[in-house]
């Protein structure tokens, strides 16, 4: 009898928990179907499809069979900037690029998506663009317009230029003076130690070589603690006529031996917000690349008021930087004067620094040059600071 009853107790809970699942799933249909009647504002009109394509970042044309110009978005006049609107005109008055007419051709001829790098020409500067043409098919199967989608991978490209060069560039500053180290080691090992005097000539230039290395080394961790973000700037107030001061003895020897004379044109109490060390860094870079590079006359270094702004220049009356190398001064190995850089000792890597360092202050850096007439460096300081 007691067992029927828990039977029973159990038939009955397990009816409500069923009851209490159906009325749940009941109220949720419910609330789908009110929820279906609600009335959405209309998303895919002519107005708001034509919005979408001109907001997107691609420059996008659309093109007749005719090869005439439908839609032009402002990506795509923000890229080609054309003197006039393109809307209506033939698409080779505005982009006059045969490849261009190509893969159109190719699009047309195929019937399908054709993508290409085309090199364009703007403002005199060569740009590089990934062109995707798209023809939109009518219900018989013939073309209707073409879709063009141009992207910018200018940036890409240089920055794959840059990575290919320094990784060639690495290698080859490494290798020159481990070269030279294994050469006069293996050549001591065959007998040259025994001949002290020639012995001696070589272990210096083992030492040189190891000095080069070390620098090399230096420089390139220098480097990617900065773009790591690992080297902090933790500013204070510097007296910059005391900090120059201090570098100028670092250089008196090397200056005089070259006979370039060291000068400073800095008011009195000039006071300025920075981290003392690296701006010391960045002072002991400029000044050591304007001695390299001057045979006679001066380096100077420079600080007064221009426009709001604070400048710090390094000047010299060396032998000047062509115009067409300025763009690149600053990256990592590259050298104007490659043969006398080496020869110097340098590493290629002092003014990619000073650039980083500049950065991290919050200032700006600008070079001026002139081929035998010298350079100034300006590093160019917010007044706040």
């Amino acid at each position: 009898m007691e067992f029927c009853i828990i039977i029973i107790l159990l038939m009955m809970l397990v009816i409500f928990i069923m009851a209490s699942k159906i009325r749940s799933l009941s109220q949720k249909n419910e609330f789908q179907k009110s929820d279906s009647n609600v009335e959405y504002p209309q998303i895919i009109s002519a107005e708001n499809f034509e919005a979408i394509l001109r907001s997107i970042s691609d420059g996008i044309l659309i093109i007749d069979l005719k090869g005439n110009i439908l839609f032009a978005n402002k990506s795509l006049r923000e890229l080609i900037r054309p003197e006039e609107s393109p809307e209506g005109k033939h698409f080779m008055e505005v982009i006059r690029n045969i490849d261009l007419l190509n893969l159109l051709r190719n699009a047309l001829k195929e019937k399908k998506e054709v993508e290409e790098e085309l090199t364009l020409k703007k403002s005199g500067e060569e740009i590089f663009i990934l062109a995707r043409a798209m023809p939109v098919m009518g219900q018989e199967g013939q073309v209707k317009f073409l879709i063009v989608l141009l992207h910018d991978v200018t940036k890409i490209r240089k920055l794959e230029n840059i990575r290919r060069d320094f990784v060639a560039n690495v290698s080859h500053e490494l290798k020159t003076p481990v070269t030279a180290i294994k050469g006069y080691a293996e050549t001591l090992l065959d007998g040259a130690i025994d001949d002290r005097e020639n012995a001696k000539k070589f272990i210096e230039i083992i030492k040189t070589q190891t000095d080069r290395l070390s620098a090399l080394i230096e420089d390139l961790l220098t480097l990617s603690r900065i773009e790591a973000g690992e080297i902090k700037i933790e500013k204070d107030k510097i007296d910059i006529k005391e900090l120059v001061s201090s570098v100028f003895q670092i250089f008196a020897e090397k200056s005089q031996r070259k006979g370039v004379v060291l000068q400073q044109e800095i008011p009195q109490g000039s006071v300025i917000e920075a981290d003392r060390d690296k701006l010391m860094q960045i002072l002991i870079n400029l000044i050591d690349n304007a001695i390299k590079f001057t045979d006679e006359g001066y380096v100077r270094v420079k600080f007064n008021k221009s426009n709001g702004k604070f400048i710090l220049s390094v000047e010299d009356t060396g032998i000047g930087i062509p115009r067409e190398h300025l763009p690149r001064i600053g990256e990592r190995f590259y050298r104007a004067d490659k043969a006398r850089s080496r020869q110097f000792g340098g590493t290629g890597l002092g003014l990619a620094i000073v650039k980083h360092l500049t950065r991290a202050h919050g200032w700006h850096l600008n070079i001026e040059s002139e081929p035998g007439k010298g350079t100034a460096v300006k590093i160019i300081i917010p007044q706040g600071q």
